[in-house]
């Protein structure tokens, strides 16, 4: 059994069995509720199993700031001014999005535009978006 699923029953980390891939996938309970807690310890998994080139304190640092300033880790926070919503205030995310995949889509998000969250919490630091 996996350490996350044993401290944290929601979490399941399973290894992708792919031929093309050694990562691993954290798996969560549909019925859990999603309070900003669970959400960053959800993303703090994520990036640890998802992300291992990711150090993933300092970067986890980075990505609670960010996505403090974003959303204050609400998956039900809307900006009036744009499209944007969820945890990481992503353009266009519908708002029945769950809360676990607003959290891969911002990590993976992150990952393809600024490689990694302190590059991005640099970028909100700069410009007051990212």
């Amino acid at each position: 059994m996996a350490l996350a699923s044993v401290i944290f029953p929601i979490l399941i980390t399973t290894k992708d069995n792919s031929e093309s891939s050694n990562s691993k996938v954290i798996k969560y309970e549909p019925k859990t509720h999603w309070s900003k807690s669970v959400s960053k310890y959800y993303a703090k998994a994520l990036m640890a199993a998802q992300y291992e080139q990711w150090d993933t304190k300092s970067e986890f640092r980075a990505l609670a700031k960010l996505w403090g300033k974003e959303s204050a880790w609400d998956h039900t926070a809307d900006n009036p001014k744009s499209t944007a919503y969820g945890i990481p205030q992503l353009l266009g995310l519908s708002p029945t999005t769950p809360a676990p995949e607003q959290i891969a889509r911002g990590l993976a998000y992150i990952e393809h535009r600024y490689g990694k969250p302190s590059v991005a919490w640099a970028h909100w630091r700069k410009h007051g978006w990212y």
